[in-house]
């Protein structure tokens, strides 16, 4: 996984643990859908960062 999507595997091992929040770039969530085979929308909010939500909307108005 951590290949995958370009992190270190202890990074990995720190989100497991919630030592760590996931923050990945945009790249890195399109990767981590191939890799969990969900689409965006299927993922938990808390995979967000709390600016932004699924419906590309960075809170701002």
């Amino acid at each position: 996984m951590a290949r995958e999507i370009g992190v270190a595997v202890s990074t990995i091992r720190r989100w497991e643990k919630g030592q760590a929040e996931p923050t990945m770039t945009v790249s890195q969530m399109k990767e981590f859908c191939k890799a969990v085979k969900k689409s965006f929308d299927e993922l938990p909010n808390s995979l967000l960062p709390s600016d932004v939500s699924k419906n590309g909307s960075n809170g701002r108005t």
